[in-house]
């Protein structure tokens, strides 16, 4: 019982050091504001650069509560946080909605298209809310399209949501989204929002998780011990 009890603090004490912790950084469904919930893990500064863009009713676009941040002008909006603690990797949540008559990129009036920028990856998606054939949101999951959610009556909407995680260990963040392309109208034509931003840190618990070479020695240590005993029982008997 003794050698199975150290065995076990043994394969605890390797594993612990593997975990890891994950925090909220900055949150918000711009319900009341930009930085509903900043922390608790470390950061020095939260922004935005508005671009445009403004807190604005959410109508009927589903999981949007009342309120979204939206841009109706060619203007790029950024969010950004400044001296993240230490971490490893970033997870980022938003909600995107491509509003009224979006051409994609070969409809009447094309190419609209959404650019968004962040951890040194560049996207560009577009829907086909009112002329084209191409319907493209990237790793999205699609809410809801063809169907006219809100703002111009005459056109459906399309609302996506997007989760990334990704390795950093950078001191600063930046998420920049702007609309753009030839056939870009703005105003009651096309517009975006995003909401249910949601920017989390993970970082080790403590230490580094072992190499597959360490794992492979300690449990040829742990089957050496655990041999050792056997013998010592028959010896015994």
């Amino acid at each position: 019982m003794k050698l199975h009890g150290a065995l076990a603090s043994a394969a605890l004490l390797v594993a612990a050091p593997g975990l890891a912790a994950e925090q909220n950084v900055w949150s918000t469904t711009f319900e009341t504001s930009e930085f509903e919930t900043p922390g608790p893990f470390p950061f020095g500064i939260l922004a935005v650069s508005y671009g445009g863009s403004s807190i604005q009713s959410a109508v009927g676009f589903p999981g949007m509560g009342t309120k979204m941040l939206r841009n109706d002008t060619s203007g790029t909006t950024t969010l950004q946080v400044f001296g993240l603690g230490a971490h490893t990797h970033l997870r980022l949540k938003f909600d995107i909605a491509f509003i009224d008559s979006w051409d994609s990129v070969n409809g009447t009036v094309a190419p609209d298209i959404l650019f968004v920028d962040f951890a040194g990856q560049s996207y560009q998606w577009t829907v086909n809310n009112a002329s084209g054939t191409v319907f493209d949101v990237g790793p999205g999951t699609v809410i809801s399209t063809g169907t006219n959610l809100g703002y111009n009556s005459v056109w459906p909407d399309t609302v996506v949501r997007y989760e990334f995680l990704f390795p950093h260990t950078a001191l600063n963040f930046s998420l920049a989204i702007r609309f753009g392309g030839a056939g870009f109208q703005g105003g009651l034509d096309e517009s975006w929002g995003i909401d249910n931003f949601a920017l989390s840190a993970i970082f080790p618990s403590g230490g580094v998780i072992p190499e597959p070479a360490t794992w492979a020695m300690l449990i040829a240590g742990f089957g050496l011990v655990g041999g050792m005993a056997r013998r010592r029982r028959l010896a015994r008997a």
